[in-house]
C-alpha cells in the first residue's frame, strides 16, 4: 500500500474508535508505521487490548485498497479520513468525531454554515418558514446544512437551492442511497449545488440508531442551528442539545402556545436559545450586512388594486380556503378568485392544493 491507502485501512478497522486511533497515532506516528507494527508492539500501547492488536494485524489481510477505490469510483464518491488534510476542521472538535466521511459532491467550504432542522410532519407554516429562512441565508452566502429527512429538512434544502446558494445533507445511511426515496430529485439537486455526506460506508442502509449519530455531524459542521418546528421530544432537540454541547449557537422560531409542534421550540427559548423572526436576525447576529430581504416585493412593482390588497392582507403562511377568504373580505367567491389569480400571477401568493392559499415566502 501507499500514501492515503494506509489512512483508509486504519479508519476501516472495526472496533477501533477515534480515541484508540489517536492513541496509536501518539505512540507510533503515521498510519503506515501502525500498519508495519507487530502484534506484540501494539499490545504495549495504552488503551489497546490484545483483541484490538489482533484485529489490527488481521485486518491487513482483508483490506483491499484496489477494491475500495473501484467501489468509490463506481459510485462517484470520495472519502476523507481523520488523517486527511481535507477532513472538516469543525468535526475534529467533536468528542466522538467520525473516523471517515464518505461524500458525493463537495464538502462544505463556506466560512459560515447554518443547520436548519425541525419536524418531519411539519405544518405548511413550518414548511414556508424553513424555505424562507434557508433561501435568504443561502442568498447571502451562508451554507445550509440539514439531514434531507421529510419535513423541515427537505424544505430547508429546497429553500437554499431556490436562494441560489449551496446546501449539504448529512445522511443516516451511506451517501449513495437516497433516503427517503421521494427525495430523489432533491438529492440530485443537492449534488449539483453542494454535497451529500455520511460516515457510513457504501451499502449501509438507514437504521433508527444512525440518525441521532448523524445529528452530531450536522451540528458540528455548522456555526449555528436553527430549529423551525419541534415537538417536546424530537430528533431536532437532540441536534440542538448537541449543538449547545459543542458551543454552537441555537436559533429558534417561536410557536403558538398549545401547538404540539411548538412545544420543543418554546422550551428551547425558555432555556435561553436565541429567538428569531426574520432571516436578518441571524445574519445580523454574525455581522453580515444584507439588503432588506423584503425588497423583493417592492421590486415586483405590482400595484395592487384595493380588493386585491384586502385579499392579500387576509392571507398569511397558514393556508386559508377560498370560501373563508370570501367571508373575511365580504366578497363573493368569484370576486375573490379574480383577485387570487392576479396575486398568483404576481408571485405574491401560492396555492397549496384544493383552493387553499398562502402568502409566498419572501
Amino acid at each position: 500500500m501507499k500514501g492515503e491507502e494506509y489512512n483508509f485501512w486504519l479508519c476501516s478497522i472495526p472496533g477501533i474508535g477515534i480515541r484508540k486511533l489517536l492513541q496509536l497515532e501518539t505512540e507510533l506516528g503515521t498510519p503506515e508505521r501502525i500498519y508495519r507494527s507487530d502484534e506484540e508492539r501494539l499490545e504495549k500501547i495504552k488503551g489497546i487490548s490484545a483483541r484490538d492488536a489482533h484485529n489490527i494485524v488481521t485486518s491487513r489481510q482483508t483490506f483491499c485498497p484496489e477494491q475500495m477505490k473501484e467501489e468509490l469510483e463506481r459510485l462517484d464518491m470520495r472519502c476523507t479520513t481523520w488523517f486527511s488534510p481535507e477532513y472538516p476542521v469543525l468535526c475534529r472538535h467533536l468528542y466522538d468525531p467520525p473516523k471517515r466521511l464518505f461524500y458525493r459532491g463537495e464538502l462544505p467550504q463556506e466560512q459560515l454554515c447554518i443547520a436548519v432542522v425541525g419536524a418531519r410532519d411539519c405544518s405548511v407554516y413550518g414548511r414556508e418558514i424553513a424555505k424562507r429562512f434557508a433561501s435568504a441565508l443561502a442568498a447571502s452566502g451562508v451554507g445550509i446544512i440539514s439531514g434531507m429527512a421529510r419535513g423541515i429538512d427537505g424544505w430547508a434544502h429546497q429553500g437554499a437551492l431556490e436562494g441560489g446558494g449551496r446546501t449539504y445533507a448529512v445522511l443516516g445511511n451511506s451517501a449513495e442511497i437516497c433516503y427517503p426515496a421521494e427525495h430523489a430529485r432533491l438529492y440530485q439537486s443537492i449534488l449539483k449545488r453542494g454535497g451529500i455526506l455520511s460516515e457510513y460506508p457504501p451499502g449501509t442502509r438507514a437504521a433508527p440508531g444512525f440518525f441521532p449519530m448523524r445529528n452530531r455531524i450536522i451540528s458540528a459542521l455548522s456555526k449555528g442551528v436553527l430549529v423551525v418546528e419541534a415537538r417536546k421530544r424530537s430528533g431536532s432537540l437532540i441536534t440542538a442539545e448537541q449543538a449547545l454541547d459543542q458551543g454552537k449557537d441555537v436559533f429558534v422560531i417561536p410557536g403558538r402556545i398549545g401547538d404540539t409542534l411548538s412545544e420543543g421550540c418554546n422550551n428551547l427559548i425558555r432555556e435561553g436559545a436565541v429567538l428569531v423572526t426574520t432571516p436578518e436576525d441571524i445574519l445580523n447576529y454574525y455581522g453580515i450586512v444584507c439588503e432588506d430581504l423584503t425588497e423583493n416585493l417592492k421590486k415586483n412593482k405590482l400595484i395592487l388594486e384595493r380588493r386585491e390588497k384586502m385579499v392579500y392582507a387576509n392571507l398569511s403562511l397558514e393556508p386559508k380556503h377560498l370560501t373563508v377568504l370570501a367571508e373575511e373580505v365580504h366578497m363573493n367567491s368569484a370576486e375573490v378568485m379574480g383577485c387570487i389569480l392576479s396575486l398568483l400571477k404576481g408571485g405574491l401568493i401560492k396555492e397549496i392544493g384544493n383552493h387553499h392559499y398562502i402568502r409566498n415566502a419572501i
